[in-house]
């Protein structure tokens, strides 16, 4: 596919788009594993704390909806998931739009970063009428999957505050991918914090009804997110209107609907967009099995996944870098680069989840210890018993969940997105499946928690084969 890079251009730039200091493409080119892990943590360090950053955000939002009223706490864990299930497909599209502007700049065409970024916006409006069905039918959705009626009514009230936002979440990771492709990665990290922290004194503000305000429990933890995901489109807007970037990226002149670009960007996106769907359409699914159970078990879950998401989600920084900085070298540098830089960013992966499972297994109950403040309820006591042995779970998982999620980073930094989704659909089918079809009985709560491992080590599997055969070193996406 060449509609977005147009066939190649002369690598020699006129003076108005040569490249500026501290430009991607004016950085030394790694010879070494050493010297590529300092670029990948270059690249990755403030992604992992823009991402971590959310972790704070959604561990503090599910928290304090426990100290609230523990069910809410719950309702927020389907309701979340259920949100998650019907936007992951637009910001998985829009998320990549960071690895193709890497391979853009890696084939000396920064001129069409701008053109791509406004096909990435038009893609994300046209979502709204999707997430116009979602709000209207959440509370038939939650009772068409079987909730325990006492929840269905929080559940619905969370997850449609939510979809107010929707569409700023899935613009701003669109906005986010010029600074994640031209590796500016700080401006991401500073304006999730900033995003972060007004996150958190909303939720404080809002569902414990401070300063005035009525407490509005569940649905106040979820105004807080929506105005945080449009605080972040203002803050990229804004810094993307700035005219240094004009002259290089092209920002204003790149306005307008370009239709081969737009296809060329599909398909590479739409892959990474079904791949989230495929993963949040599993995990909701075993979510909603373990809500079947009752209101105990599915807290005692949401306490797990809490730790578990602590530990992940700065992961998904290290990811971006991968898939961004892997796009570039294939390009710029060749395949021995690429291999490189994805065998530093597995090594910096493994490392820091090798500190959280041996956090896992030493001082778990410590970690949980902080759900036991205050003065919790019977059925609060019962989940953090249960929770203990659910982290050991993810003790064991852990480290082959960093193994998948940047193999498959890099393969689609490469631009072998569809094979990504085939692999991520297969394990997903067959792991629901094989949960669904020998599910010892109703009571089974430990069987799903051993469908997740099983589901994640076979996708560590999938993305450790695709990537030492090899094919994707001969893919480009522009």
């Amino acid at each position: 596919m060449s509609e977005i890079s147009g066939g190649r251009h002369d690598l020699a730039q006129p003076a108005d788009l040569a490249p500026r200091p501290g430009a991607a493409d004016d950085l030394p080119v790694p010879t070494n594993l050493a010297q590529a892990a300092i670029e990948v943590l270059r690249v990755a360090v403030p992604l992992m704390i823009s991402a971590g950053m959310m972790s704070v955000v959604l561990f503090a939002d599910r928290t304090l909806l426990m100290f609230y009223d523990g069910a809410s706490m719950s309702a927020s864990m389907a309701g979340g998931n259920l949100f998650w299930v019907v936007v992951c497909v637009p910001i998985g599209a829009a998320a990549m739009t960071g690895a193709v502007i890497g391979q853009l700049i890696g084939n000396g065409e920064p001129e069409k970063v701008g053109r791509l970024l406004w096909q990435s916006i038009w893609l994300s409006l046209m979502t709204v009428p999707f997430f116009v069905a979602a709000f209207l039918g959440a509370e038939s959705l939650f009772r068409l999957t079987g909730q325990p009626e006492e929840l269905i009514a929080a559940e619905a009230t969370y997850m449609r505050w939510l979809m107010l936002g929707g569409l700023g979440l899935v613009i701003e990771s669109a906005l986010s991918g010029f600074f994640s492709g031209t590796e500016r990665t700080s401006v991401i990290m500073w304006v999730s914090v900033a995003s972060g922290l007004l996150n958190v004194v909303l939720d404080v503000v809002l569902i414990f009804g401070w300063g005035g305000l009525p407490a509005l429990g569940i649905a106040g933890a979820a105004i807080g997110s929506v105005i945080a995901f449009w605080f972040k489109v203002v803050c990229y807007s804004w810094l993307l209107s700035r005219p240094g970037l004009e002259s290089r990226y092209r920002m204003r002149g790149g306005f307008g609907l370009d239709l081969p670009m737009l296809r060329n960007f599909l398909y590479y996106s739409l892959p990474s967009g079904l791949m989230y769907l495929t993963e949040a359409g599993a995990f909701t699914i075993i979510i909603l099995r373990i809500g079947q159970l009752g209101d105990v078990p599915l807290r005692a879950t949401t306490m797990a996944i809490n730790f578990n998401m602590v530990a992940f989600i700065p992961l998904v920084g290290i990811a971006i870098a991968a898939s961004v900085l892997v796009g570039r070298h294939l390009l710029q540098n060749g395949p021995a680069f690429a291999v490189r830089t994805s065998l530093a960013s597995l090594l910096i992966a493994l490392f820091y989840s090798g500190v959280w499972a041996i956090a896992y297994l030493v001082a778990g109950d410590w970690m949980l210890s902080l759900y036991g403040l205050g003065t919790p309820d019977e059925d609060s006591r019962q989940a953090i018993l249960l929770a203990g042995g659910l982290l050991g779970f993810v003790a064991s998982y852990v480290l082959v969940d960093a193994v998948q999620l940047i193999l498959s980073a890099a393969l689609k930094g490469a631009g072998d997105t569809w094979f990504v989704l085939a692999a991520g659909a297969a394990t997903s089918a067959l792991s629901i499946a094989a949960g669904i079809a020998f599910d010892p009985g109703r009571s089974s709560l430990t069987w799903w928690w051993w469908v997740i491992t099983i589901w994640i080590w076979a996708l560590a599997i999938a993305m450790t084969t695709r990537f030492l055969g090899g094919r994707w070193k001969s893919m480009r996406m522009v």
